[in-house]
């Protein structure tokens, strides 16, 4: 009787501990985690809910976020609507709205855990604002040879001092 009541005692702790939720995070939720995760930098747990591409995007951003770690503010949480994820055994792609813009984040099932394996890249540098500054940065050396073909000298700066 004993050994009956402990095998019944043993598989109802076993179907608590599994129904609770204990582990088996939805595409959803994780997508939603590792976005808010990125919104407030807090890219060790982002880095925790990656892999791939985006593993190696987030360790790019972080590096130059603390490039300018300066004043640093709080960053608000992004309000993210409508997830929608179509989800096969492995890999999972998802939509949202997030500031009225419709996005999209890819998932993959690693080891039985979903990661984000590719994201949009709000919030960072992106290479379109990356190629802009880098244009200012010429623009500034074409003021300077500018300057030169003005007066005819190539000492303009030496006036100025």
């Amino acid at each position: 009787m004993k050994k009956v009541f402990s095998v019944l005692a043993a598989a109802i702790i076993a179907i608590a501990f599994t129904s609770c939720g204990g582990g088996a995070d939805t595409p959803e939720k994780v997508a939603e985690k590792f976005l808010n995760h990125m919104a407030k930098q807090e890219y060790a747990e982002a880095k925790k809910l990656a892999t791939g591409d985006a593993l190696e995007m987030i360790k790019t951003i972080e590096s130059f976020a603390s490039l300018g770690d300066e004043g640093e503010t709080e960053a608000e949480v992004p309000e993210i609507k409508d997830m929608k994820c179509e989800t096969t055994e492995e890999a999972s792609s998802c939509t949202y709205t997030q500031d009225g813009v419709e996005n999209k984040i890819e998932l993959q099932k690693v080891e039985g855990k979903w990661l984000v394996s590719q994201f949009p890249k709000e919030g960072s540098s992106t290479d379109e604002d990356m190629d802009d500054d880098m244009d200012d940065m010429d623009m500034d050396d074409d003021m300077d040879d500018d300057m030169e073909d003005v007066d005819g000298e190539d000492d303009v700066e030496e006036e100025w001092e």
